[in-house]
């Protein structure tokens, strides 16, 4: 069981925030939701969802997604959703309700691991900053000559936050070592350190020697870094990243999104760069509305973040072979989206910053109003290839083209780009159209994203490696018995449930939290509960037995025969709470056969224990 020890916001202030803020009303202001029946339903903003798997519940004030496992109270939803830590959800939703919130205590905010997280990057970004200021000798003199050669001024370092990791294998573990706030296994679960194979306990700085960038989400907060090498005899690739965590995915993240944000809002467009320095460098010309997909090929969830600002996309790469492949990947991902999108080749041998050194910012903007067109952007690629000489070559170009253009959610946009590729090559619009249907055909018979489909629990992946941490499916039972039976089969369970009958620690300790709630206050706060499990497994584990996904069907003779035959949903009374229990007692003896088996000498208990597991056999439904 997790409690806030370090806590800032006192526990009966929670309970007045989240009284003041319905969990639906809440929830509907971020994504629609539609009623039905006792539940509301929505589409999951946690994964790529098709059919709606969030459930609402306004009487539980909870939700869940039956398809992600995502789960929790109020105050988890504005965390997970806006990517904050739970005192800024806290802030947020108590400034929803008018509510004033005071803080006790100081330190660092790890009231749970997302907060933790959070407060961890905080702090290496600022080690990171110091780090670059405070070098000396010739490491500085090496690091700053650097810096002078890329125009990196003082001003670019503070405003993004640029850092230096010290060349050495230690300097951030002992940093936080001599801080003694986080210990390391936190730090490695943040991405900063890797685990030595040889040593159990030991540890090594991740990033060594290398200029650090800081990744921010939307909202202006750490959750990664990228590091660019600055060294020969430094073996990695050119840049390296944080590996994914559960604050940073990197098929989630924008980088200068954050610095962004109100400049694409006001230009109503936005640049889309290849890396870090390409950011800085239009930044420093004073054009800030650019964000890169950071050397990764752009994704569907990128582009969404994107059409939340605005629909107009400039994708700007170099025009060698890497930034053209690049600059192809990501045009479908972005009509796809619906965006309308322009292609920006630099000339030969330019990145934006030697182009606008040379030129200027005005000549700049003008060569980015110069964009071209899908159609034409590719054509001329096959163009300088020699691919449109020939029949052969233009046909394949012609079907890449409409291949792009079924992916256009917009049936008036892709008549308008079918129109522009008649009129470009004295094709029949009708003989184009054909094929735009054909190849719209075979985008509805493509096999759907396997994360976009509610997998059936047969098939889900198995979450525990060792046998021990496996739950089994009574162990889940109680949970359900305790959290929707009523106060017959939950008083049953306190007084015949034993603790050898579960095997999984996760598990005990939320039974062990239950039956203090239901001793001490007769009921449970399953909301509440929410802030007292720090991880995720026992958050998912509570929300999956408080959730039905579909309205439970009443009848008065469950077993778990007929639950498994008839795929129902049981009553949760006395009867199916005494079946539970002797079925984690038959569980229990059975593990003790195991045992008890490999003693020849045992022969005698092992006869005994088995009488009474055929005895419980008989008297379970």
């Amino acid at each position: 069981m997790f409690i806030f020890t370090s806590m800032r916001i006192p526990p009966e202030k929670l309970e007045e925030i989240a009284s003041a803020n319905d969990i639906v009303d809440v929830v509907s202001e971020y994504i629609p939701i539609k009623k039905r029946g006792k539940s509301f339903l929505a589409l999951c903003p946690f994964h790529q969802d098709k059919n709606p798997s969030l459930h609402i519940s306004h009487e539980k004030q909870v939700y869940h997604c039956f398809s992600c496992k995502a789960g929790g109270n109020v105050f988890s939803f504005v965390q997970e959703y806006e990517k904050i830590g739970f005192i800024d959800a806290a802030q947020k939703l108590a400034d929803r309700a008018g509510i004033k919130l005071s803080y006790s205590g100081k330190g660092y905010d790890t009231s749970n691991e997302l907060s933790e997280l959070y407060e961890i990057n905080r702090a290496a970004a600022g080690y990171f900053q110091s780090a670059l200021k405070n070098i000396n000798g010739n490491e500085r003199e090496f690091v700053y000559t650097y810096l002078k050669k890329r125009n990196i001024d003082d001003k670019i370092v503070q405003e993004f936050g640029i850092g230096y990791s010290l060349k050495r294998w230690d300097g951030l573990l002992n940093h936080f070592l001599e801080e003694g706030i986080f210990k390391p296994d936190a730090l490695e679960r943040a991405g900063l350190l890797v685990r030595k194979e040889e040593e159990k306990d030991g540890y090594y700085d991740r990033f060594r020697g290398r200029l650090i960038f800081p990744i921010y989400n939307e909202s202006g907060k750490v959750v990664a870094f990228g590091a660019r090498k600055l060294y020969d005899d430094d073996l990695g690739g050119k840049y390296i990243n944080s590996p994914e965590t559960r604050l940073y995915s990197k098929s989630r993240v924008l980088y200068g999104l954050n610095f962004a944000k109100d400049n694409i809002r006001y230009s109503d467009s936005v640049i889309l760069v290849e890396g870090y320095m390409d950011v800085i460098a239009l930044h420093r010309h004073g054009i800030k509305n650019v964000v890169a997909s950071s050397g990764t090929a752009l994704t569907e969830e990128q582009v969404k973040l994107i059409s939340r600002y605005t629909k107009k996309v400039y994708v700007l790469f170099d025009s060698d072979t890497a930034g053209i492949s690049a600059a192809k990947r990501g045009t479908e991902i972005i009509l796809q989206g619906g965006l309308d999108l322009d292609v920006v080749t630099l000339p030969e041998s330019e990145d934006p910053d030697s182009f606008l050194a040379k030129e200027g910012k005005q000549e700049f903007e003008r060569y980015l109003k110069s964009g071209k067109s899908i159609i034409v952007f590719i054509s001329e690629l096959y163009e300088k290839e020699g691919k449109l000489s020939g029949v052969e070559g233009k046909t394949e170009f012609i079907r890449e083209i409409i291949t792009l253009l079924s992916k256009i959610p917009d049936k008036l946009k892709r008549s308008l780009y079918i129109k522009e590729l008649s009129s470009k090559y004295s094709l029949y619009e009708s003989d184009l159209q054909e094929e735009l249907d054909r190849a719209l055909k075979n985008n509805k018979s493509a096999t759907f994203p396997i994360s976009s489909l509610v997998i059936p629990e047969a098939n889900r992946k198995v979450l525990y490696k060792a046998k021990e941490d496996r739950i089994s499916f009574h162990e889940k039972e109680l949970l359900r018995v305790f959290l929707r039976g009523d106060s017959e089969a939950i008083s049953f369970i306190e007084n015949n449930l034993e603790t050898s009958f579960i095997n999984n620690d996760k598990v005990l300790k939320i039974i062990e939290h239950l039956l203090d709630e239901f001793i001490n206050n007769g009921r449970f706060d399953l909301a509440g509960m929410m802030n007292y499990f720090d991880d995720k497994e026992s958050a998912e584990l509570l929300m999956d037995a408080a959730s039905d996904k579909h309205e439970p069907s009443q009848f008065n003779d469950s077993t778990f025969d007929s639950l498994l035959e008839k795929q129902i949903t049981p009553v949760f009374n006395i009867k199916y709470a005494k079946d539970v229990i002797n079925r984690l007692r038959i569980e229990d003896y059975n593990r003790q056969i195991e045992l008890l088996k490999k003693d020849p000498e045992n022969l005698k208990e092992v006869f005994e224990l088995k009488k009474e597991v055929s005895k419980l056999l008989k008297s379970t439904g």
